[in-house]
């Protein structure tokens, strides 16, 4: 079987370096993308969601919240820049619902708030939501 090998980077450090993968689901800003083996060179911008790494029968799957960012995938080297990731078993579930609650309150009256300042807290909005759904999933019931 043949792999593509991953790497996970923000700003502030690396999230993951060098993760087998056979395939994954990248979101960006013109919809998801499904990375397959042959899978032709793109650079796209990253689109706030769920970075989903499959490693097949030989490795297990991983996912992460990520935010907007670039990826490049080179024949069998993905490589994700984003401006946050977090891998689903480092998320903090409450403290996410406290970032879900704190935009919500921030985005009921937008009449002082300029268009950057509610981009800011929709992205904000977006991601706690990301990171809630990826945090439960893992956690067990």
């Amino acid at each position: 079987m043949k792999y593509f090998t991953v790497d996970i980077l923000t700003p502030s450090k690396i999230i993951a370096k060098g993760i087998p993968a056979e395939s994954l689901l990248i979101p960006t800003v013109r919809g998801q993308i499904n990375v397959l083996e042959g899978h032709t060179h793109i650079v796209s911008k990253l689109a706030t969601g769920v970075l989903s790494v499959f490693g097949g029968p030989d490795y297990g799957d991983r996912n992460f919240a990520i935010s907007t960012g670039v990826c490049k995938i080179l024949e069998n080297k993905i490589v994700i820049l984003s401006n946050t990731a977090e891998e689903n078993t480092d998320v903090d579930v409450e403290r996410a619902k406290l970032a879900l609650k704190n935009a919500q309150e921030h985005l009921k009256n937008t009449d002082g708030l300029t268009l950057e300042d509610i981009e800011k807290y929709q992205h904000k909005l977006d991601l706690a939501k990301i990171r809630i759904q990826i945090g439960e999933f893992t956690r067990p019931r």
